[in-house]
C-alpha cells in the first residue's frame, strides 16, 4: 500500500471517529403530565455534550396549552427549561440525574408548567405516572462500518482502474 492509500485510509477513520464523537443526542419525553391536566409531548436534540440544543419538536396541550418556541441551553445538563415566545407560560423539568453524551432513560424527578395560576406541578409514579426522556445516541459502529465500506470500496477502485497497483 503506497503513503497516499496509508493516509487515506488513517484520514477516513478519523473523520469517521470525529463525526461519531460528535453527533447528536436526541430525547423523547414520556408520560409527562402535570396537576393541571397539561400534557407535555416531542423530542429535542442536544449536541453531544449536552450543553446546547440544537432543535426542538414540542406540544403543550391540555387546558393551559401553549405554544413552545423557546428552550433554555444554560439550564443543560441537569434541567430542561422551555417556554413560549413572551416568557410568560413556561416549564422546568428536573430529571432524576444529568442528561448524558450516552443518552438512555432518565426518570424526570419533578416539574411544573407556570404562567397560568396556579403552577401546575408534574405527576409521578406515585399518580400512577411515569416520567421520563429516553435519550437515542447515533450508534457508533454503523458508522465505523460505513468507513470501512468506502476505504474497501476505494481500494477495489484503486486496484481495477487502469494505472492503479496491482
Amino acid at each position: 500500500m503506497k503513503l497516499g492509500s496509508k493516509f487515506l485510509a488513517t484520514t477516513l477513520l478519523v473523520v469517521g471517529f470525529a463525526a461519531c464523537a460528535s453527533a447528536d443526542i436526541t430525547w423523547t419525553f414520556s408520560d409527562v403530565v402535570f396537576s393541571d391536566g397539561d400534557t407535555l409531548a416531542g423530542s429535542f436534540t442536544t449536541n453531544d455534550s449536552v450543553t446546547a440544543i440544537d432543535s426542538f419538536s414540542l406540544n403543550m396541550t391540555g387546558p393551559h396549552a401553549f405554544t413552545i418556541t423557546q428552550m433554555v441551553d444554560s439550564y443543560l445538563p441537569s434541567e430542561i427549561g422551555m417556554a413560549n415566545a413572551g416568557f410568560s407560560l413556561y416549564i422546568d423539568l428536573f430529571p432524576s440525574s444529568n442528561l448524558t453524551s450516552a443518552g438512555g432513560t432518565i426518570p424526570i424527578a419533578s416539574g411544573f408548567d407556570c404562567g397560568i395560576e396556579p403552577c401546575g406541578t408534574l405527576l409521578t409514579e406515585a399518580d400512577g405516572h411515569d416520567p421520563e426522556l429516553n435519550g437515542v445516541a447515533p450508534e457508533p459502529l454503523s458508522l465505523l462500518l460505513f468507513g470501512t465500506g468506502l476505504l474497501a470500496i476505494i481500494a477495489i477502485a484503486r486496484y481495477k482502474l487502469p494505472g492503479g497497483n496491482r
